[in-house]
């Protein structure tokens, strides 16, 4: 990488944590925000550099948000975590981007990342060049229900009476807890609607081998992510369940590819074909990964790459 550098900033009062990579200083800037909420991003570095390849062509932004990994390090990363924040802050960091290149930035926003992009985009749409959106947190309540009833079927289809008693312990959306949440995500994953072919224990497994490996972090940055993540979904998760996109971001004056897994289980394609449909946009996509779940950008990654080499070009073209 001639690009390669790691960096705090301050954002909205906190200071937060960039790790800025690419092959070459000329390449446009492309903004990655972690799906979660909680979730750090700085760890996925170097997987996503292996499995995408995008450093090649972009000069690639991993941000830890508020709440979120290596910013965890300022107390005051825990302070005022909620999605209008959380895009006041992708705001301040888009115009940094833009201070520092002289042009707006793409992003990429994986689910709850998709949400805080779109927010962010609708505000300030001369900081961004084009939103690509992955598994899109569109319906809070829609979500919910979905993911909850997919679990509690397939538990009994199965025969699975450890998961049905935990999900009809919990009951039925909203579920504003840490624990609630948890518990309807797990066996979703479990049930392979969040990413084919993983368990929700292999998916946290391969989140703390991560954090483990990556140079960003030390052992207390890694324990105190992990110790943050429910702090911070729970901060957030009111908000989440009452949110619907086609209500409160009816339009975004940027180009806008939604990218969907056909087999996803935990932000339903019904919602995001209903915010396609709504959305005002210059122009808009929505895509769809016959094998993929809720991380189109893990399950089939050439495919995403090809994608955001054709958005690329797209807009090169543009211009």
């Amino acid at each position: 990488m001639i690009v390669d550098t790691l960096e705090a900033i301050e954002l909205g009062g906190t200071m937060q944590w960039i790790r800025t990579r690419g092959a070459a200083e000329t390449n446009p800037i492309l903004l990655m925000i972690q799906q979660g909420p909680g979730l750090p991003m700085l760890n996925e570095a170097r997987h996503f550099e292996r499995i995408l390849g995008l450093e090649q062509v972009f000069t690639v932004v991993y941000w830890d948000q508020r709440g979120c990994g290596r910013s965890l390090r300022d107390g005051r990363g825990r302070a005022e975590v909620s999605l209008d924040q959380m895009a006041q802050d992708a705001i301040a960091l888009l115009e940094l981007l833009r201070d520092r290149s002289g042009q707006p930035s793409y992003v990429v926003g994986l689910s709850f990342g998709a949400t805080v992009g779109a927010w962010a985009a609708a505000q300030r749409p001369d900081l961004v060049r084009a939103l690509v959106a992955v598994g899109m947190d569109v319906d809070g309540k829609a979500a919910g229900t979905y993911a909850y009833n997919f679990a509690l079927e397939t538990a009994h289809a199965k025969g699975d009476n450890r998961a049905a008693r935990q999900l009809e312990a919990v009951g039925p959306p909203p579920h504003l807890t840490a624990k609630q949440f948890s518990t309807r995500v797990r066996w979703a994953s479990n049930f392979g609607g969040v990413t084919t072919h993983k368990t929700y224990g292999s998916i946290v497994r391969d989140l703390v081998v991560s954090l483990v490996r990556s140079p960003d972090y030390s052992l207390a940055d890694v324990v105190r992510t992990l110790r943050g993540v429910s702090t911070t979904q729970e901060a957030l998760l009111s908000a989440l369940a009452a949110m619907d996109l086609v209500q409160s971001v009816p339009a975004i004056d940027v180009p806008v590819v939604m990218v969907q897994g056909r087999l996803d289980q935990v932000a339903p394609g019904d919602a995001a074909q209903r915010y396609f449909d709504k959305l005002r946009a210059p122009s808009k996509q929505l895509v769809w990964f016959e094998h993929s779940a809720h991380t189109p950008q893990l399950e089939e990654p050439e495919l995403f790459r090809l994608l955001l080499l054709d958005v690329r070009a797209s807009e090169f073209a543009r211009t």
